[in-house]
């Protein structure tokens, strides 16, 4: 079976959701199929230079803004997979002729409410939206999507969770329920042994200053704004007083530090919140730290909360995540309605830092990893890919290659 995986932006440091694809095409191609990562880039690349045995095809873009350049791809990489004649294409950059779509930031038109939402206050809601409608880009993308879904010959939808499930049932409610399937996310990660895990953590702890008894809350985001972080931030400043010491936050990720260590500052807890910056190896993290908080606004299924599962370490996060589906009240960690419910995520923080709720959550981590795997995942993908060559017929009629 020859698979091509759509996706423009394709680079493992902008995020976990181009990781899991780099991921997923790897295990596919243990699987046996002969995967092709489709991808963009601002001039042509030699095609065949691939990671894992894995090809890929780069598509040179033009164009002077982010518009031009989106469309230019959707239209090249659509020529390319049609001379080509791949048996199955995998789109996650919406594309006209797929096989099976799968919207690994959620739909469009979730991403543009949630961050709406995040806007504080009902006239910066209000310019947020504007703005939004002014995107011509995310319009183009919100445009093919819904052109892509609401076609009389549909491809399958293999949502990363029941809470994309959802998104696509609420904005596209026509489509062919029988194409719409959970595929659930999954991760690539080996927790180390015992006997590193506890090298790692007495040797970053001992490099943060910090005893065994000082509780490390980590958070990891590449978006500190959307994953909550000055919601955290206030919530280890409202909760110093309730725990004895009190908690240190150690901030990994890219993105700007200096708003956040002035709010820090100002909260009282400066000393408190370190920030480390990205890091290649974040295992040895997982297992310093004493809970992952991940207060965020909007992620359809993060992998930072999969791979902390697996690592065997607690997590806080919202219900504005998918990966809060496979949580099991404090056995797994704590799951909120809101990053801006303080109290809660303090309170949630805190029943993340018993030991009971800490051992519990170790003692699952080697049922969670087979579970949350990516193997998992890349094998329930070839089930609906060779449903999809099959041809079950939607709303009447065969399936479009």
């Amino acid at each position: 079976m020859r698979v091509a995986i759509v996706q423009e932006h394709i680079d493992a440091g902008r995020g976990g959701a181009e990781t899991s694809t780099l991921e997923l095409a790897r295990e596919l191609a243990r699987l046996g199929p002969e995967v092709t990562l489709v991808c963009a880039g601002r001039h042509p690349a030699p095609p065949g230079i691939g990671v894992g045995g894995v090809r890929s095809q780069v598509i040179g873009v033009h164009g002077p803004t982010k518009l031009r350049r989106t469309r230019h791809f959707a239209e090249r990489a659509a020529g390319f997979y049609r001379a080509q004649a791949f048996d199955i294409v995998h789109a996650i950059t919406p594309c006209a002729g797929c096989h099976v779509y799968q919207p690994r930031g959620g739909t469009y038109a979730e991403t543009v409410r949630r961050s709406v939402a995040l806007a504080r206050g009902p006239l910066w809601r209000l310019v947020r939206s504007v703005g939004r409608r002014l995107n011509l880009r995310q319009r183009f993308l919100l445009r093919l999507e819904r052109e892509l879904l609401a076609s009389p010959r549909p491809p399958f939808v293999a949502a990363v969770s029941d809470y994309v499930r959802r998104q696509v049932e609420r904005d596209f409610p026509e489509f062919p329920c029988e194409r719409l399937r959970v595929v659930f996310n999954g991760v690539s990660i080996a927790p180390g042994s015992a006997d590193e895990r506890a090298r790692w953590r007495i040797g970053l702890r001992t490099a943060f200053g910090l005893d065994e008894r000082t509780p490390l809350v980590l958070f990891v985001a590449h978006n500190f704004r959307l994953k909550g972080l000055a919601e955290l931030i206030r919530a280890i400043a409202a909760g110093a007083a309730a725990v004895s010491p009190p908690p240190v936050l150690l901030v990994v990720g890219r993105d700007r530090t200096a708003p956040y260590a002035r709010l820090a500052k100002r909260c009282g807890v400066g000393e408190r919140v370190q920030f480390f910056g990205p890091v290649d190896d974040i295992r040895r993290l997982y297992a310093a730290a004493d809970v992952l908080a991940h207060p965020t606004w909007y992620d359809p299924c993060s992998r930072v909360v999969l791979e902390a599962l697996c690592c065997g370490l607690p997590v806080v996060t919202t219900r504005f995540n998918g990966a809060a589906e496979v949580i099991e009240p404090d056995r797994h960690g704590v799951v909120i309605e809101s990053p801006a419910d303080i109290p809660s995520l303090v309170d949630a923080i805190g029943r993340c830092l018993r030991a009971d709720v800490r051992t519990a959550c170790a003692a699952d981590a080697e049922r969670m990893r087979q579970r949350l795997s990516m193997a998992r995942h890349a094998r329930a993908l070839l089930d609906l890919y060779e449903e999809a060559q099959r041809g079950v017929p939607a709303c009447g009629s065969p399936m479009s290659p």
